[in-house]
């Protein structure tokens, strides 16, 4: 029994990670509340994942802190960028219904092309800003290679994501679920999954020493 709840032990380790998931999604949650600091707050909170799913760092708050201050202004940026972009792709989306014939095959194939070009930098980009140090530019320009000759695990970023988006959409339990769950760490639980996957990806261009 003492093995079963010392510093070592699995069940130990488990909780431990669990404590530190609720303690993130608070400060994730906590520096979201303005809305334009979303996307800071998304990069600290990667920051801080990526280094616990590779064993790098173990102070979640002063990590998740100082993250925070450090990509502050390049993040505040970035997300107004995708914010902007979004509400441009779904005002399209919503104008390509009032055509028809090769105009509207045109105008969705390109729609399609550049929804892709979203996804890979709202998937790949906070991370990548969490992880490396680049300009605004290159950090779209390498969030989109990485996605493109990464398509696997873009394509598995995009099934994680998906679902608790598809209970939000199509179920008002669902809603309530993921909203409940997400309060209580369900955020910082999907970016963890999140970072398993990311971690992949990123791999394949570092160099170990």
């Amino acid at each position: 029994m003492s093995q079963l709840f010392s510093l070592d032990s699995p069940l130990y380790k488990t909780l431990t990670r669990a404590v530190d998931l609720v303690i993130l999604n608070f400060l994730f949650l906590l520096f979201c509340i303005p809305i334009i600091t979303i996307g800071a707050s998304m990069t600290a909170l990667y920051s801080v994942l990526i280094k616990m799913v590779r064993d790098e760092d173990k102070h979640i708050v002063k990590s998740f802190l100082v993250s925070f201050k450090k990509n502050f202004a390049q993040s505040t940026i970035v997300w107004i960028i995708i914010l902007a972009a979004g509400f441009l792709l779904f005002a399209n989306l919503f104008l390509s219904g009032s055509l028809s014939g090769v105009p509207k095959v045109f105008f969705v194939s390109t729609l399609i092309i550049f929804g892709f070009v979203y996804l890979c930098s709202f998937l790949f980009i906070f991370p990548y800003m969490a992880r490396y140090e680049d300009t605004i530019k290159k950090s779209f320009l390498n969030s989109l290679l990485i996605g493109l000759f990464n398509f696997p695990y873009l394509l598995l970023l995009v099934l994680v994501n998906l679902i608790p988006v598809i209970f939000v959409l199509f179920s008002s339990v669902g809603f309530l679920s993921v909203l409940y769950f997400g309060t209580f760490g369900g955020f910082a639980l999907l970016a963890l999954i999140n970072s398993f996957v990311l971690r992949k990806a990123f791999s394949k261009y570092e160099i170990r020493a």
